[in-house]
C-alpha cells in the first residue's frame, strides 16, 4: 500500500510518501520531493505549475490514499486563504480521492500507537505522522 500525506502551512505544501511492503515494513518513498512553495498565488502561471507539479508527483507514486491535515477555517488560529486555494488544487486530482484528517484525530491515534517513521527533516514530522496513520 502507498500513501501520500500532506501538511499545508500557509503557502508551503509539505509532502511525505510512505509505502508498506508485504512484510509490514514501512519505507519512505518521498525521494527528493519534499515541499512546494507558492510565492504569488495571483500569478496564474505559478498556480498552474503548482498543480502540474503536485499531480505529476502523485502520478509517479500512484498512491492508494492521499491525506491532508485539516486546518482551522475560523478563529484566532485560522489558516491562510492561500492554503485553501492550494488544497482545492490538490483535491482536483482525478486518480485518487483526497481524505482529510483532523489534528485531534492524529493526537488520539498516537496516544495508543507509537510513531515509528524516520523523517529526514524535522518539518516533515506532521506529514509523516499522517502517512503512518493513513497506512494503518
Amino acid at each position: 500500500m502507498k500513501v501520500i500525506a500532506i501538511d499545508i502551512d500557509s503557502s508551503k505544501v509539505i509532502l511525505f510518501a510512505l509505502e508498506q511492503i508485504d512484510d509490514g515494513t514501512l519505507t519512505n518513498i518521498t525521494g527528493n520531493f519534499r515541499s512546494i512553495t507558492v510565492k504569488d498565488d495571483y500569478n496564474n502561471e505559478e498556480i498552474r505549475e503548482f498543480q502540474a507539479t503536485i499531480h505529476s508527483f502523485f502520478d509517479n507514486i500512484n498512491p492508494n490514499k492521499i491525506g491532508v491535515i485539516k486546518r482551522m477555517t475560523k478563529g484566532k488560529f485560522s489558516a491562510s486563504p492561500v492554503s485553501f486555494k492550494l488544497e482545492g488544487l490538490i483535491q482536483c486530482y482525478k486518480n485518487c480521492d483526497v481524505e482529510f484528517v483532523s489534528p485531534s484525530t492524529l493526537t488520539a491515534y498516537y496516544r495508543k500507537n507509537t510513531f515509528c517513521v524516520v523523517t529526514q527533516y524535522n518539518y516533515q514530522t506532521n506529514s509523516a505522522r499522517l502517512a503512518q496513520y493513513l497506512i494503518s
